[in-house]
């Protein structure tokens, strides 16, 4: 039996995982080719020219070069980047003209990034940023077209334009002609939606829903991971930073336990880092997945987390085996050993070429003597000398083939000067 502290516990974290609104946003990255009119971005040279009125919001998420910017009279633009305007006259492939952003107003419903919620966070896959059973689903008062979905899709409530509408009643307005909210019916005639008040009952929790669909990454935005070695875990359309683990449950699965486990080890780092919990998007599936990313710049931590909670987790917590994958380091910091070692490699090579030009390859230099005897001369200097003192002494004798003794350079002066003294007192 549970405790009322863990029953509270695990009631807070279904309601946070399996109740949420979730409303219909298409696609408007304006990174996207399909996006205008021609199906290719525009570049530096080109002026960038939108709708005087859009439904949707435009999302910049890179580094954009255009030459000019003709923003819609209604509009919502998002700036996630920097935009330079002006001609780059080193880019080449470019021609000068106009580039037409086109609002795109059609989309399905398994296309990642059109669904927008509270729910979401860096770690959600996109599998899973979709409507799921429990879920309030709302489209807005505005102009578009949505492709349902063959596979049956749960949801607790439907909105359109704010009105609420069943299960029937929703596939008597799909099938009606509109002009400005269209559902293109599936290929059944269905509607591919069931409004229903079930929710999972399970004490492990659920999937997003029973009947999973294929996540439509082709107008999905992946910009270019900022570390070694990225990962892709089920139900990602890009490659991410960070960490997940992987591994089938049965019920015995102590589900509070590793939420509190997972929660507290990402205490613990701190920082700017964010996980999702859930179940792989498969029909049934009782196969656990922990991702675990960060917010902002990838720095290491969540891969340190995932490593930590990998190595942490206890044997009977999963059936068989698990899988875990980290991402490496940070692309700004890898390879810093290799560049260090390069560096002061080169620092040695040149300090020990600077010292062998100065004693050995430098040329004669005469440098201006001002003395009494001359108002100027000029007095050489070298830095090597071409004389080699000899430290032999004449009458040394050569012992074993080679030399052992030395001549002392000061001996015959000094000897020199003991035979005049001698010679002073004979007198």
């Amino acid at each position: 039996m549970y405790t009322s502290t863990s029953l509270l516990l695990f009631s807070s974290i279904v309601a946070i995982a399996s109740a949420a609104l979730v409303k219909w946003v298409p696609n408007g990255s304006f990174n996207l080719p399909a996006n205008f009119k021609d199906k290719k971005l525009p570049c530096s040279k080109q002026t960038v020219v939108f709708p005087d009125r859009m439904t949707g919001s435009v999302k910049m998420q890179s580094e954009e070069k255009v030459k000019e910017l003709v923003l819609p009279v209604d509009g919502e633009i998002i700036l996630e980047t920097l935009i330079v305007l002006g001609e780059d006259p080193t880019e080449t492939n470019c021609t000068e003209g106009y580039s037409y952003y086109m609002d795109q107003s059609m989309s399905s419903w398994a296309q990642a990034g059109v669904w927008s919620s509270l729910r979401f966070n860096e770690a959600t896959p996109d599998s899973e940023k979709l409507p799921c059973e429990g879920d309030d689903v709302e489209f807005p008062n505005a102009k578009y077209t949505v492709i349902l979905p063959d596979s049956m899709q749960s949801v607790r409530s439907l909105k359109v334009s704010g009105e609420t509408y069943t299960t029937e009643s929703f596939l008597s307005r799909a099938s009606e002609s509109e002009e400005e909210q269209a559902f293109q019916l599936n290929s059944l005639l269905q509607t591919g939606v069931k409004v229903s008040s079930r929710t999972c009952r399970h004490k492990n929790g659920c999937p997003c829903q029973k009947f999973p669909l294929e996540i439509d990454c082709s107008l999905k935005y992946c910009p270019q991971p900022s570390c070694l070695a990225p990962i892709k875990p089920d139900g990602y359309c890009c490659k991410q930073c960070g960490g997940y683990i992987t591994f089938e449950i049965d019920d015995d699965f102590d589900m509070i336990a590793f939420n509190e486990l997972v929660d507290k080890t990402v205490q613990s780092y701190g920082g700017n880092v964010v996980y999702h919990i859930g179940f792989a998007p498969v029909k049934d599936s009782r196969t656990l997945q922990l991702v675990v990313v960060e917010k902002g710049a990838y720095t290491g931590t969540s891969a340190e987390i995932a490593n930590y909670i990998d190595k942490t987790i206890e044997k009977h917590w999963f059936k068989s085996s698990k899988l875990a994958k980290i991402s490496g380091s940070p692309l700004d910091k890898a390879n810093l050993g290799e560049k260090m070692f390069f560096s002061m490699f080169f620092a040695v090579a040149l300090v020990m070429g600077a010292i062998y030009l100065y004693y050995y390859r430098l040329p004669k230099i005469e440098f201006p003597v001002i003395n009494r005897g001359s108002r100027r001369m000029f007095s050489r200097f070298q830095r090597r000398t071409d004389s080699v003192v000899s430290l032999t002494r004449r009458d040394s004798t050569i012992i074993g083939g080679g030399r052992t003794a030395f001549r002392n350079p000061m001996y015959d002066s000094r000897r020199g000067r003991v035979e005049v003294a001698e010679s002073v007192v004979e007198e």
